[in-house]
């Protein structure tokens, strides 16, 4: 693990911060990290470790995945939740053995942030980050995936599990919201006021 997490520092700095127990005070079999820097500018990273020390899937379909999830915010974010909503969505992981996809949507649970809009987490690949950031190979056998957990928007949320993950994408590309702003704009309802302008 100290390999891994010397991987994680080169690319996106040094940890500054870990969280190994919930709210309760109880102790985990991860933590959360927060980094001092982040993909962009002004930008923090927070990042599972110990995710990966579950092999989630089923072996008799030959799914044995290894992964963490990493999450943005920026630097003015200041927001007490995020390392609980994180420890959450690891559990969750953890509890069901089954590793998250690109594509996936995680929720919506209720406002996550605030007076933010969003309520769930799409996951993807972590194209904002360096391109060496999507895995980490131990060795020829054992790879550990980073997924990137991108808060969206209820609408969001529904606008995929209706019409897909590669239209949610379409629509990103299209219009380029800033994906670490937890306070932008609903995307599906940008989409609708220019299909309808």
């Amino acid at each position: 693990m100290s390999k891994f997490i010397d991987f994680l520092e080169e690319q996106i700095g040094e940890i500054e911060r870990g969280w190994i127990k919930d709210p309760s005070g109880k102790q985990l079999p991860f933590q959360i990290v927060k980094f001092s820097e982040g993909p962009l500018e002004e930008t923090n990273a927070y990042c599972s470790l110990g995710l990966s020390n579950e092999l989630l899937g089923e072996a008799l379909e030959g799914e044995h995945v290894r992964q963490e999830l990493v999450f943005a915010s920026y630097n003015q974010f200041e927001e007490e939740a995020i390392p609980f909503i994180l420890q959450n969505v690891v559990q969750m992981a953890i509890r069901s053995n089954t590793p998250f996809r690109r594509g996936d949507v995680i929720g919506p649970y209720g406002p996550m942030f605030g007076d933010s809009l969003m309520e769930a987490f799409y996951v993807t690949t972590p194209v904002y980050f360096p391109s060496q950031f999507r895995a980490y190979e131990i060795n020829e056998e054992v790879i550990i995936e980073l997924k990137w957990l991108i808060p969206i928007t209820a609408k969001e949320a529904d606008f995929i599990q209706q019409s897909g993950w590669g239209k949610f994408e379409d629509l990103l590309e299209e219009h380029e919201p800033d994906l670490i702003d937890a306070g932008r704009p609903c995307l599906i309802e940008l989409y609708f006021e220019s299909e309808h302008s």
